[in-house]
């Protein structure tokens, strides 16, 4: 009673209970019993690693200490779910990189029948992604965990540098180091060099997360190239023996990769590769929009539904943007717009700085309108019947500059001369044409898959700018027409990849096309390989290529199991194309190779 006495005292109208239900109208109109709301800020980037594993804990102490004594906590916003997205990708991380490890061992002793070819593979992986993240850090002083993801798939092509050396001393391969360097010298050298550019293809976008990935994919790659010629043979230590995997790979799969497909057959592929190519961009499905990249946490969409019926309003990135010259004209048009909308649309604002903190137009109104409609006529009589001396409690006085409080204060900014206000919606809102200028509905993830098929349709541009490229740069370093063969097989598996992969269900996306740039430099590394090294001489050259691709089918098909869609299409993406870049790699010699003899006929 003390405490309404002096309510009453200061303001016998009780305006203040009626402006709070002004500045936020709708808002805890819910039941809630014995509940509350705790509110803050975040300066930080909400996706950066460090801040969601010190949210994460801070959680996680908080339930510790008062769950047991029957509190409950619910989550809701951008940052858990961010949170719960880092914590799911570091887990597929460590699950993809320990079955890839497996496989390397399982893979690498049937091939060379000793622990020394795993232990030299591991060691180079672990030098290569030390490198790369290294480099990163250097770069960016802090890494996307989209570049940790990717780092995963990097294992598979820097695990293939090693297998290139290893396969050089088995069977009746060059015995001498000097013979064995030199034998992989220039198509490993031409390999990193494409398989570089691809990864450099990133770094034109404007994306923090991409241009890790480009840097840690590059700075890998380097290190793996330069490893192989000068720190594998000095810890190899001599000639690998000859497992049954290789053997087994030499007789089939070896094969049939050292038969050259004739004319018909070429013709007959490039005829299918073009039908696919129509089906796939006439039917396939396309994604762009954020919202179906990633699968949201149940326990979380459940705290936010319980959040939503205790608060009774639903939380939403969306918001209104109103635009002026000066921080008046902004609030001005503010309020504007509030009064020209509709009394349904008016209700979606969760909050407007405005009601708050009006202008001074609508406060000089406000005061005379209080003044002569209610404080004249009836407060005199309302302070004598509350037994008070009469005097005006509403009496305007100079009360200065008044600092908003920081919800109302983040809402309102200017940048390059222009200052703006936000009004954040919990629903698309339709905004009067008038004065259009001065605002605009803002949905971030409307904006996001907007900018996600801008960066897809630059991609896809991109794959045939590297593919030119390359042709150019094969062009340039064999100085002969016939060399443009050695990129078939890329292009090729470039067309048929994306038709294949959205058979599979996957739709094509930005991710997606950003996959088929490793497709393309993986699978000028196979054709290379294979112009390099054809017939007999190259035995067990084909064997190296068969368990490099294999290795990175492994590597980059697991991701196929991750939760984000983005990571699963690229992961699918490259395997499929790795696939068929290896299966079409023949394509790339221009001669009949007789792999009994070694002699070669011109088809």
């Amino acid at each position: 009673m003390v405490g309404m006495g002096g309510l009453l005292k200061s303001d016998p109208f009780l305006l203040t209970n009626r402006l709070i239900d002004c500045l936020a109208p709708g808002v805890f109109v819910g039941d809630v019993p014995a509940a509350e709301m705790l509110s803050g800020s975040i300066s930080a980037s909400v996706f950066r690693l460090d801040v969601q594993d010190d949210i994460a804990a801070a959680v996680a102490s908080w339930r510790i200490e008062w769950e047991p004594k029957g509190l409950v906590l619910l989550r809701g916003g951008a940052i858990f779910h961010a949170t719960h997205g880092a914590m799911q990708a570091r887990s597929e991380v460590s699950l993809i990189g320990g079955i890839t490890l497996a496989a390397i061992f399982l893979l690498y002793w049937l091939t060379f029948r000793t622990l020394r070819a795993p232990v030299l593979a591991i060691i180079m992986v672990a030098y290569a992604l030390a490198t790369g993240l290294a480099v990163t850090l250097l770069v960016f002083s802090n890494v996307h965990v989209m570049a940790l993801v990717f780092g995963a798939a990097l294992i598979g092509m820097v695990v293939d540098y090693t297998t290139y050396y290893l396969v050089t001393g088995i069977g009746d391969a060059p015995t001498s180091q000097v013979q064995r360097r030199a034998h992989l010298f220039k198509p490993l050298t031409l390999g990193m060099l494409t398989s570089v550019g691809a990864f450099a293809a990133l770094l034109v976008f404007p994306v923090p997360a991409f241009r890790q990935m480009a840097v840690f994919g590059m700075s890998g790659l380097v290190a793996a190239w330069l490893a192989t010629f000068w720190v594998i043979p000095l810890i190899e230590r001599g000639r690998m023996a000859t497992g049954p995997g290789a053997a087994w790979i030499s007789r089939r799969a070896g094969y049939y990769l050292a038969r050259t497909p004739g004319p018909l057959w070429r013709g007959l592929v490039i005829f299918l590769a073009l039908l696919m190519l129509a089906v796939g961009w006439r039917s396939g499905g396309i994604l762009d929009d954020v919202r179906g990249m990633q699968a949201p946490s149940q326990t979380l969409s459940m705290e936010e539904a319980r959040l939503r019926e205790l608060s009774g309003f639903e939380a939403s990135s969306a918001f209104i943007l109103v635009r002026g010259d000066s921080a008046a004209d902004a609030i001005r048009g503010e309020e504007m717009l509030l009064a020209l909308l509709p009394p349904e649309d008016r209700q979606a604002i969760i909050f407007a700085a405005s009601r708050l903190d009006p202008s001074a137009g609508t406060k000089a109104r406000d005061a005379e309108l209080l003044e002569t409609r209610l404080i004249a006529p009836f407060l005199p009589k309302l302070m004598a019947e509350l037994s008070s001396n009469g005097s005006n409690a509403y009496e305007a006085g100079d009360v200065g500059q008044i600092d908003l409080p920081a919800l109302v204060a983040s809402l309102r900014g200017e940048v390059s001369g222009v200052h703006w206000s936000l009004m954040p919606v919990t629903r698309t809102v339709t905004l009067p044409s008038s004065g259009a200028g001065a605002w605009q509905f803002v949905d971030p993830a409307d904006l996001y898959s907007a900018l996600f098929g801008e960066y897809r349709r630059l991609a896809t541009f991109g794959v045939a700018a590297a593919c030119l490229m390359t042709g150019l740069m094969l062009l340039g370093i064999y100085r002969e027409f016939s060399a443009l063969r050695v990129l078939l097989p890329a292009l090729l598996a470039v067309i048929i990849t994306p038709t294949i992969v959205m058979m599979l269900g996957l739709p094509f996306s930005f991710f997606s096309a950003m996959g088929l740039f490793l497709v393309l430099g993986a699978g000028v590394d196979y054709a290379i390989f294979q112009r390099e090294h054809p017939g007999e001489i190259g035995k067990w050259t084909r064997v190296g290529i068969v368990l490099a691709a294999l290795m990175t089918c492994i590597s980059l098909g697991l991701l196929s199991l991750s939760s984000v869609l983005p990571v699963r299409s690229f992961g699918v993406t490259v395997a499929v194309g790795i696939f068929v870049s290896l299966a079409l790699s023949p394509f790339a010699r221009g001669r009949r190779a007789d792999i009994s003899s070694g002699d070669e006929i011109e088809s």
